[in-house]
């Protein structure tokens, strides 16, 4: 049914405008062929008509206009049937986003009011009192984390954010990250996330920054793991780019969703985790995030169901992308100094 559906809307569009551009086809032969057996029957009875009824060359001048025009036309149709289909595929992304952030905001809240009327009505055990308010504390940094992408997204798309960039060493700086990180999941989770230990050199990056970077491709290969969660964090310098590997083990993304996973509140669907929601807003600022620092990322996962690995890079400082970078730094020193 989805689909049939998404063959639907991909099709509509598509028939107007071939029955359009026909439209437009059929006028101008006719127009051509008008004007060829007009020229064709005076040619025919030429020397019965007076020369100054003879057509002369502003006639070919006129039909060389005029298909001008027409061409001129027709990129216009073109041109604007592009536009409308972007924006019908903008709305259905917004009207997905809405149903489903809505979803996702209603799911803790609705956990925290049956704890909370369950504390209110009846007499909890110092136990279960305990483990109602972690679960609670849980839904709350759940909608904390919600809120934060959404606002998140709207300061990048107003051009808002404010970076506090500094050099730091990726030896040192990553393992801390990931502490910070993992310290909102538990137990079982963290044992299962494998840090292999980074190389030594330094780059300029947002701390907080990486952080978000961390917790949505993190929560990522929570929410898509199947049935068994492992995630190994692979960091290596390169000769000018620090690469960081996030390779899981879970469902895997197709090869065709890879260009699209990282557009705004795109989110691919998997029969194998059809439960599965979000706001597609992750990757999105995962890599407007990581162009603020020169970075980029990219998806690789060869075959559904054998994992995926997401590919990070970012500048060396002092060997790749020099002026880029010390930009960043001053930045930073300028926007600090006007605070002051």
């Amino acid at each position: 049914m989805l689909l049939r559906k998404k063959i639907q809307h991909f099709i509509q569009p598509i028939v107007v405008l071939i029955l359009v551009q026909l439209t437009w086809l059929l006028l101008a032969a006719l127009w051509i062929y008008f004007y060829i057996s007009n020229h064709i029957i005076i040619k025919m009875v030429g020397n019965e008509i007076l020369p100054e009824l003879m057509p002369g060359s502003y006639h070919i001048l006129v039909l060389i206009f005029g298909c001008v025009l027409l061409v001129l036309l027709q990129g216009g149709f073109y041109f604007i049937y592009i536009y409308l289909n972007r924006q019908i595929n903008v709305n259905r992304v917004q009207d997905q986003f809405i149903a489903n952030i809505t979803h996702e905001l209603k799911s803790p809240l609705a956990s925290i009011q049956l704890y909370l009327e369950t504390l209110e009505s009846r007499q909890v055990p110092e136990i279960k009192l305990h483990e109602f308010i972690q679960l609670m504390i849980k839904e709350t940094n759940r909608l904390q984390g919600m809120i934060d992408r959404i606002l998140g997204t709207i300061s990048i798309d107003q051009k808002r954010l404010a970076f506090d960039f500094k050099v730091y060493n990726m030896k040192t700086i990553i393992p801390r990250i990931l502490k910070e990180v993992l310290a909102k999941y538990q137990i079982e989770i963290t044992q299962n996330i494998v840090l292999e230990n980074p190389d030594s050199c330094r780059c300029v990056l947002d701390k907080n920054a990486f952080k978000i970077i961390f917790m949505n491709l993190i929560d990522n290969a929570i929410k898509y793991a199947g049935n068994k969660f492992l995630l190994n964090i692979n960091c290596h310098c390169r000769q000018k780019y620090f690469k960081i590997e996030f390779i899981d083990q879970g469902v895997g993304i197709p090869v065709k969703e890879h260009k699209h996973i990282f557009r705004k509140f795109y989110r691919v669907y998997n029969y194998e985790t059809p439960n599965v929601r979000g706001t597609g807003l992750g990757l999105f600022i995962t890599k407007e995030i990581l162009k603020f620092h020169g970075g980029k990322i990219r998806a690789i996962s060869p075959t559904t169901g054998i994992g995926t690995i997401i590919q990070i890079e970012i500048p060396i400082y002092k060997k790749a992308r020099r002026n880029f970078t010390t930009r960043l730094l001053k930045h930073t020193i300028k926007r600090k100094q006007r605070s002051e």
